[in-house]
């Protein structure tokens, strides 16, 4: 078997933990959100280091959005660990659930601006991806 470039697995290493780490968060969120929302009802401000923070936002989101990404991030983490197992597979995966996170993020908080960071992120990891696709079967 080849060996895998360093390039290649510090990024698949990112993308797992990011993976895990990020679908927890959401499943998490997605099953505690209505007593979030309960507990912000009267107030939707946070005062966080003597900051005032509006929840709104993150408020008024549809509680299905926190559900979607959980998914979708659970689907990533799946494309890097079979990419970290040399399948091609992995990558398909991992490329379309980043795709429809980005697409569900624009869609379920239209308040937002258009998460260019994200995108040129998403697209430099792809771009990696792609370039190591001759050591995948």
């Amino acid at each position: 078997m080849v060996k895998r470039p360093q390039l290649l697995a510090l990024l698949l290493i990112f993308s797992m933990v990011n993976g895990v780490i990020s679908s927890m968060s959401n499943f998490i969120l997605f099953s505690v959100i209505d007593v979030i929302k309960e507990s912000f009802s009267a107030d939707d401000t946070m005062n966080v280091l003597g900051m005032e923070i509006k929840m709104s936002l993150f408020l008024n989101t549809d509680k299905k959005f926190f559900l979607y990404q959980g998914i979708l991030y659970a689907v990533s983490f799946l494309g890097a660990l079979l990419m970290w197992k040399y399948r091609r597979a992995g990558f398909h995966y991992y490329t379309v659930s980043q795709i429809l996170l980005l697409i569900v993020a624009t869609l379920y908080l239209p308040g937002m601006p258009f998460p260019f960071v994200d995108l040129m992120l998403t697209g430099i990891f792809v771009y990696v991806y792609a370039k190591n696709l001759y050591l995948m079967h």
